[in-house]
Formats: C-alpha cells, structure tokens, sequence
C-alpha cells in the first residue's frame, strides 16, 4: 500500500518545480500516514522494522536524488538520508505512536474495551 501510495504522488515527487521540503512534507502526509495504518497494535520484528526503514530510505532516496561526488555522480548513503531526515525515521514514528496509544488507553475509563482488553488475563485453557 505504501508503494501504491508512493507511485499515486509520483508526479509530484519527480517534478523539478516541486522543492524539497516540499517533497518530505508529501511523504510525511500522504505516504507514511498509509504506511503506518494501524501501527499502534503492531508487534514488530527486527526483519519488520527493517523491511519498513528499506522502504522509507528507498523513497528518500527517489526524493533527494543523486549527489555528486568527486565528479562521480551516486545515491545517499543511509547515514546521509539519517542527517536529512534528523533521526525522524519511520519506525521511531510507529515507536512513539504506539507510547501515545497506550497513554490514550490509561486515560480511559476502566470499564471500557480497549482497557480490559489490555489488562485483561485468560483464567482458562483451550
């Protein structure tokens, strides 16, 4: 879906009037927000949070472009893409969203699903 999403703003992200900034902010409103779907309830693996952080260097990479190095001219490196985006990586955002679920599920009455549910324990077997 992300990349559906990616390919739908295609025109946007490979057009020269369009700056930068511009470009990030497109990515961070209408890619990552499809991506991201429901994050608060994941249970991520080390290979999920890799397949995710590979997809979001790939479309920063599709947004900056090459540079040019030395006459020489190649993509950004990983670490290049972390100063850009300033550590704002997409499984940081999924982290701090699924902290800001469970604060929204302290705040809730305790009669209340999404609580019990949280807090709940099985007494039975199958």
């Amino acid at each position: 879906m992300g990349n559906k999403a990616y390919y739908a703003n295609r025109q946007l992200v490979n057009s020269s009037l369009v700056s930068r900034s511009s470009k990030l902010q497109i990515y961070r409103t209408l890619v990552r927000p499809v991506v991201t779907y429901g994050s608060e309830s994941w249970t991520l693996t080390m290979e999920e949070e890799r397949a995710l952080a590979v997809f979001e260097r790939k479309t920063l990479q599709k947004i900056y472009g090459p540079v040019k190095d030395k006459e020489l001219w190649r993509i950004q490196r990983n670490d290049e893409l972390e100063v850009i985006i300033k550590g704002e990586n997409i499984v940081r955002f999924i982290k701090c969203q699924r902290i800001r679920w469970l604060g929204h599920i302290e705040r809730m009455q305790d009669t209340t699903i999404p609580k019990k549910m949280l807090y709940g324990k099985l007494y039975a077997t199958r």
